[in-house]
């Protein structure tokens, strides 16, 4: 196994941070809100949708796929990527409505841990818009690892 690290593509990812998602829109219909409500325990005839429906919007509306998403960053769905941190911040209240979803790349670090090896950290959000009013911002990251299945760096 490598103790050495490729740090070229560093630079390269670094540069994707300011970059835009290509964006759309996704549509909280009814039917959904009830749906995910009634998985979660929630009052699915509560009228105000789930608060995880405004990252469902999100990331159903970013306007590529998480496999175009993870090539930007040279990774694959078969490298393990996982998801990291959330936080949503409500500007106003979520209702069953069609939203516009636009988003950028926030950040990306690597990282170098004893047992994990390297991995990098991509963070990025959406901005969910009603009829032009901004409704929430759903921030996330994603963990990208580094390292293959036989344990040699893949960077």
């Amino acid at each position: 196994m490598s103790d050495q690290v490729n740090t070229g593509d560093v630079d390269e990812y670094t540069a994707l941070v300011g970059r835009e998602f290509p964006g759309g829109q996704y549509t909280i219909e009814p039917w959904r809100a009830w749906l995910v409500a009634d998985v979660l325990g929630d009052d699915p005839y509560d009228p105000t949708p789930h608060p995880l429906l405004a990252w469902m919007a999100s990331v159903g509306g970013k306007g590529l796929t998480w496999d175009e998403l993870f090539a930007w960053f040279g990774a694959s769905a078969a490298d393990g990527p996982m998801f990291g941190e959330h936080r949503t911040t409500f500007h106003a209240p979520l209702t069953c409505a069609t939203y516009q979803v636009s988003g950028r790349i926030t950040s990306f670090d690597r990282k170098v841990g004893r047992r994990t090896g390297t991995f990098d950290i991509v963070g990025y959000e959406f901005d969910l818009r009603r009829a032009g009013e901004k409704v929430a911002t759903c921030w996330n990251s994603l963990v990208l690892p580094r390292q293959n299945i036989s344990g040699k760096d893949a960077s």
